[in-house]
């Protein structure tokens, strides 16, 4: 072989062409909602970085090319991930200490002035934060672009960074309770994606107007969609069981745009999280009342919404969210090439009731005619649908699909046991989803070593007063232990 075609299989073999839904990720970015998933844990004494240095590179930059690659577009117009000969793990991360005293305060500024900080398409798409004076110990923030892997994978792959003892014993890249982790394998069903995307046409209509006129006409195309769902009665309709209701959320819509956090997405960002929570009174509270761990939580999340539109004499019968939900078989052992494979479905939370046991009820009702329907594998399926459409079209199609939803909400069961990094003991992880268009929040539930935590990533024009939600999750919390029989 000739060294010419030496050269050109050795640069075959550094690029991997991306997914069809990782390659979708790299076109949403917008300067409001940046496509990065942001996630973050603090240790109780300081880490010493040499050691925990050495351990990404052992653990992340020498096992998964992506980090070590740059994403390039093709003659062909295709997405690929080119790994760099010359690519440096210590360009990829910063120290910086934070400013006096060290506190949530402190260390939720900084994050939030990184939320709006995208990462250049020069380089490997993903930085690491090291972070000194956070509550006398040290903390991790890490940046990387959704289209290197999904939520879960990348739960995984920060998991396999850590140990399960200060000694260094590798914790593995499973969370403990991943088969908690939702996971669909249905088969594809060919009928209704048919009658799916014949429906769909309508929305594609109202998305070539706002190609033609991009300046307001998605938004007016929105206010279209929701006067349709009124027409058509769509009380009545989110009352139909599994694929029917998939179709009505699919094509009709369910936001509510007379919400108060309704508007245009800013690059200003606010970042705040709960106090702790037991997830064995959380068990509990699911076993009393016939629900599940995430029925719990979700339910609180809905009062505490309720709680704050009341707050701000904003009502609405239900508030939509965009909710992951893988469609590959969990791998524990985590596959060297990363990628999405998840669809994001629409819960339409009930906020329309002061009633908690009420509310709960009705997140029972709408997760169970999820769980019941394709809703998953037919978005997964109409995103590859728009996937060939021109960039203009698709992008104010995924923006018109996108504001249906106020955010993206996501429930991670992490270990259960504690974990160590660089021999510190990690008191908690947490992580935020990106969002997409113009939405306003994006929350996370994660559960790590016996404790629930709930962070809030959210727009600072959108929701200023963010903190009132993570109060509101936790009045409602305990409400509904005080409500549990056992109480009694």
């Amino acid at each position: 072989m000739s060294t010419t075609t030496d050269q050109a299989a050795a640069g075959a073999s550094r690029r991997q062409r991306l997914g069809v839904q990782d390659a979708f990720w790299l076109e949403m970015d917008t300067p409001g909602n940046l496509m990065v998933v942001d996630s973050l844990f603090w240790t109780e004494e300081p880490i010493d970085w040499d050691r925990y240095l050495a351990t990404m590179k052992e653990r992340l930059w020498d096992r998964y090319p992506v980090f070590r690659s740059i994403a390039v577009r093709g003659d062909d117009g295709a997405w690929w991930w080119e790994e760099q000969e010359d690519a440096d793990i210590e360009s990829r991360y910063e120290r910086v200490v934070l400013p006096e005293p060290g506190g949530d305060a402190e260390l939720q500024a900084l994050i939030a002035q990184h939320r709006v900080a995208p990462l250049d398409f020069e380089e490997p798409l993903w930085r690491s934060i090291l972070v000194d004076g956070y509550r006398g110990g040290s903390a991790v923030l890490f940046r990387s672009h959704h289209a290197i892997a999904d939520g879960i994978r990348m739960v995984q792959m920060t998991i396999s960074l850590f140990d399960i003892d200060p000694d260094g014993t590798p914790a593995g890249a499973a969370p403990q309770d991943h088969a908690d982790v939702p996971v669909v394998q249905e088969p594809r069903p060919r009928g209704l994606l048919a009658l799916t995307s014949s429906a769909v046409g309508a929305t594609l209509q109202l998305a070539r107007t706002a190609v033609t006129n991009p300046v307001g006409a998605a938004h007016t195309a929105l206010t279209l969609t929701g006067a349709a769902a009124g027409a058509l009665g769509g009380r009545a309709l989110s009352a139909l069981p599994g694929d029917l209701d998939t179709v009505r959320k699919l094509t009709i819509g369910t936001r509510n745009d007379n919400a108060v956090w309704t508007g245009r997405a800013s690059e200003h960002k606010v970042i705040t999280w709960s106090e702790p929570l037991s997830l064995e009174e959380t068990k509990r509270i699911a076993h009393e009342h016939g629900a599940t761990v995430n029925d719990v939580l979700v339910t609180c999340v809905a009062d505490a919404l309720r709680s704050y539109l009341h707050a701000h004499d904003s009502i609405c019968n239900s508030v939509t969210w965009d909710v992951p939900v893988n469609l590959q078989p969990f791998d524990p052992d985590l596959p060297v090439v990363l990628g999405n494979g998840f669809a994001l479905v629409q819960l339409e939370l009930p906020t329309n009731s002061a009633d908690i046991e009420a509310t709960l009820r009705a997140v029972q009702a709408r997760m169970g005619r999820i769980k019941r329907g394709h809703e998953a594998v037919l978005d997964f399926e109409v995103q590859a649908l728009i996937s060939h459409m021109s960039k203009g079209l698709y992008r104010a199609t995924i923006d018109l699909i996108g504001n249906r939803a106020v955010g993206v909400l996501t429930n991670v069961p992490g270990p259960r046991m504690p974990l160590y990094a660089a021999g510190q003991k990690v008191t908690w992880m947490m992580g935020w989803a990106p969002l997409g268009a113009d939405q306003a929040m994006s929350l996370t539930i994660y559960s790590y070593d016996g404790k629930v935590f709930v962070g809030l990533a959210a727009d600072a024009e959108l929701v200023p007063d963010a903190h009132l939600v993570m109060s509101g999750f936790t009045d409602a919390f305990h409400r509904l232990t005080e409500l549990s029989p056992a109480k009694h």
